[in-house]
């Protein structure tokens, strides 16, 4: 039971170096995944030695190499700043050529994996629906139209699985008309049916080529779910993305606490139960493996459920040769 739920636990954590508490929890397969933010990044050897104990630490307890992930969008999120993308998604659009995309989605897949990370949560493919959204203030957002966002991240996301770096489209089903960081404050979405659909346009044409993971967003959209539950807690989100548009790839919800209405160990336990493959814990906080054990213990998490987030998990790392 704790490998198949541990590979749903993606951490975060503080510093240029695992704990040996870190380490511990990654040796019994109580973790799968790691994200890195600019603070552990503090120099190429630093971070190849950072990654190399976690990732010997995983196969010392027999389990698959971590998915290291790192947000290396673009514009004003880059947690390396030196290295590509060269350009902001915006500014790959001005040249007018599909194939810059394409070029900086491979360059920054080479820098990423000569660091040692595997993943990478980008493209942006939100679809601005007005100039205040904070993805088009923040230099996020590749374009207002639709057909232009699907070519450009399409050819960025393409180019990163090509050198071996998974690509994660986000955030679904869009945050396009969101005035602020989603990361920050709870927000309830109301597109249009028009902006709902030009939203879903990208992740119809990308899913279909082969797109290894979509976040799921922390932002609530009554059209989808009367309820109001963010979309990485939605089962009707979840089921938009796995039914009607043919995801078979890996879901990873966005940052999970104060924005989802919950902390943040409970919004794991109710994004699992919703379907969400991976659950993204900005810190590693006791308590997050022991919930989950015992939500699928009581059925709240179906068993079969999570069987098949660990194999659509599993899947991906052995495409990255991690499993």
């Amino acid at each position: 039971m704790t490998k198949l739920l541990g590979q749903r636990i993606m951490v975060g954590f503080s510093g240029t170096s695992p704990s040996a508490g870190l380490l511990r929890s990654v040796r019994r397969g109580e973790i799968g995944s790691v994200i890195l933010f600019a603070p552990n990044l503090a120099s190429r050897a630093q971070t190849l030695a950072m990654t190399g104990a976690l990732q010997r630490a995983a196969r010392a307890g027999g389990n698959p190499k971590l998915l290291v992930a790192v947000d290396q969008e673009g514009g004003q999120v880059k947690r390396l700043p030196a290295a590509p993308p060269s350009l902001s998604p915006p500014d790959m659009v001005h040249t007018g050529k599909v194939s810059v995309a394409a070029g900086q989605g491979r360059a920054t897949a080479s820098v990423l994996k000569r660091w040692g990370i595997n993943m990478n949560l980008a493209p942006v493919t939100d679809v601005p629906t007005y100039g205040g959204a904070f993805v088009w203030r923040q230099g996020r957002a590749f374009s207002f139209n639709a057909s232009t966002v699907t070519r450009y991240a399409t050819a960025f996301a393409l180019g990163s699985q090509a050198r071996g770096v998974a690509a994660t489209a986000k955030h679904f089903p869009g945050l396009g008309s969101a005035p602020i960081d989603t990361d920050f404050k709870r927000q309830e979405l109301h597109p249009s049916a028009a902006q709902r659909a030009a939203a879903l346009e990208p992740y119809r044409a990308m899913i279909p080529r082969g797109l290894d993971a979509v976040m799921l967003s922390v932002a609530g959209f009554p059209a989808y779910d009367s309820s109001g539950t963010v979309a990485a807690l939605s089962p009707p989100i979840i089921g938009l993305l796995r039914g009607r548009l043919g995801f078979g790839g890996v879901t990873i919800t966005d940052a999970l606490g104060t924005p989802t209405g919950h902390d943040e160990i409970t919004a794991g336990v109710l994004a699992a139960a919703a379907g969400a493959d991976i659950l993204l814990f900005t810190d590693s906080a006791p308590g997050e493996l022991g919930r989950l054990r015992a939500a699928l213990a009581s059925g709240q998490i179906r068993h079969s459920e999570a069987a098949a987030c660990y194999r659509r998990i599993i899947t991906l790392k052995r495409k990255l040769g991690l499993a």
